[in-house]
């Protein structure tokens, strides 16, 4: 480059040296239109035979701009130095700063794999068989991206911090904190611990038929089931496709399992995904025994990974975790779990064959009787004896519903008290589902009536003392009211009249 166009681009201070130089001394314009030949000329050899002395000042005006110039090289060359000193105490505190974050990320990463995401699967678990758990995967997911996220910025800068060192090359020789390599060594498996954790089961395994019963699968039946890729920042926008695979057993145990090949910044991860182990079903008359085993299983294990051997040889449930079991499904089907006073009767009576007993009443309430299980109308499991306990110290006309305990495909009946000369307690026939699709169980108590106490109807409180309309009268059909009914007495009937028996269709009578 020439010279003068060297000088040219100096800032103002320096341009003002170089107007002082030339100024009453030399025109600056002839300097520079003709400052290519001027340079290219020896004009201090020139000098010594010139007159006028013009070879000896251009040669001097170009030996001060040769010392402006250099004054420039020598501040351009300080500031390289300072840079590069800057810049290593730089590197050093950003790799001082990384090695923080890492070793903070790692706690975070820790508890994210081992202790929420663990804790969270656990809460699934539990929900599949009716547990109120919280199952949102919302907090988790920003966790694992906000993580992932720091773990990429820290990729980035040791990337920044890798170029800056093998381009200037000053720190060969110096002791740093940690090299770059031994970061990069810390944080990729922290990262691909943290993707290798990211896709996660979000809905179970479930049949549309039944939505309440997941892990239970019919041969030739679709089912569905949804996954989650937990870190949702837009470099990991993945798609999952599922090859499909007939399954060609019955009655099996069987876990679903996602799997898929991340490739990020030529590091391949696997990452897989499963369902809780599911159970494959030839009937759907099976599905109460598979339900069954599903909650037994999932009761028991508490942690992957999953100890299929249960379904062989079951240990047994304490009474804790069966109780919470049987109440969430109550409260699955019907929004209302059970009280201790529930659970303590099905505690004395439960067997190997009282969990059909229950799906029976499960699918009753779920068919027939939602509203008034939920409302707590329906007292429900309650024994005989204690039935004739509560409602022979209630006034005429207290009557209480409860679940009949001879129906295997469930039943609800009634009984009610009344008090002429002492005590009666009287029950009636259950009614079945098949009665309660023909009419709603609040129309069948304002119906029903004693054709042998002129069509009374002795249903008139709600154990204890709840007014029978403040109770149904919002579920009752429209036309339906509280005035009697009148029914045709049968030839039975009239002999039980005979008898001074108060009779219904098929009244039993307990004398208290």
């Amino acid at each position: 480059m020439a010279q003068w166009q060297a000088l040219l681009k100096l800032d103002s201070a320096l341009q003002s040296r170089v107007c002082q130089l030339y100024e009453k001394r030399f025109p600056r314009e002839i300097r520079h239109y003709l400052c290519v030949w001027i340079e290219n000329q020896d004009c201090w050899r020139c000098s010594f035979n010139e007159p006028l002395n013009l070879a000896v000042l251009l040669s001097e005006c170009l030996k001060e701009e040769k010392q402006i110039l250099a004054s420039v090289c020598e501040v351009q060359v300080s500031l390289m130095l300072l840079y590069l000193f800057f810049s290593f105490f730089v590197l050093q505190i950003v790799q001082r700063q990384l090695v923080n974050i890492l070793k903070q990320t790692h706690q975070v990463v820790e508890t994210l794999t081992d202790v929420e995401l663990p804790e969270w699967k656990r809460r699934q678990q539990l929900a599949c068989i009716g547990s109120p758990a919280e199952t949102s995967l919302d907090h988790l997911e920003k966790w694992f991206s906000t993580v992932a996220e720091v773990l990429l910025g820290v990729h980035e800068q040791l990337k920044k911090l890798q170029d800056l060192n093998s381009k200037y090359s000053i720190t060969d020789n110096i002791d740093l904190p940690a090299s770059i390599s031994e970061i990069e060594k810390f944080a990729l498996p922290l990262l691909m611990k943290l993707l290798t954790n990211a896709l996660v089961v979000v809905k179970q395994p479930v049949m549309q038929k039944f939505p309440q019963r997941p892990l239970i699968l019919k041969t030739g039946v679709q089912f569905s089931m949804t996954v989650r890729f937990l870190v949702n920042i837009p470099e990991f926008k993945c798609k999952f496709k599922v090859k499909p695979n007939r399954l060609g057993v019955t009655e099996e145990l069987h876990i679903i399992k996602f799997v898929s090949e991340f490739q990020h910044a030529g590091q391949t991860c696997n990452i897989e995904a499963s369902s809780l182990p599911v159970v494959v079903i030839s009937s759907t008359s099976q599905v109460p025994s598979a339900w069954a085993s599903i909650m037994w299983w999932n009761m028991l294990s508490t942690s992957e990974p999953w100890n299929l051997s249960l379904f062989i040889n079951p240990p047994p449930l304490t009474w804790e975790q069966l109780s919470q079991a049987l109440s969430w499904q109550f409260l699955t089907v019907g929004q209302r779990g059970l009280d201790e006073n529930q659970l303590s009767m099905l505690r004395d009576k439960i067997n190997e064959n009282t969990w059909i007993w229950i799906d029976g009443i499960l699918d009753l309430i779920k068919k027939h009787l939602v509203d008034l299980w939920r409302d707590g109308s329906i007292m429900g499991f309650v024994s005989r004896e204690r039935t004739r306990l509560l409602l022979q110290e209630k006034q005429a006309g207290n009557f209480l519903i409860r679940f009949s305990e001879s129906s295997k495909d469930g039943a609800v009946t009634f009984s009610w008290v009344d008090q002429s000369n002492e005590p009666h307690v009287h029950a009636i026939q259950p009614y079945t589902k098949k009665e309660l699709s023909v009419s709603t169980l609040p129309d069948i108590i304002y119906r029903y009536s004693l054709s042998s106490q002129r069509s009374r109807n002795p249903l008139v409180y709600l154990y204890p003392d709840i007014p029978k309309d403040t109770a149904f009268g919002r579920y009752k059909s429209c036309g339906i009211t509280s005035r009697l009914t009148f029914s045709t007495i049968t030839n039975a009937e009239k002999s039980r009249e005979q008898n001074n028996v108060m009779c219904c269709k098929n009244v039993i009578t307990i004398t208290v």
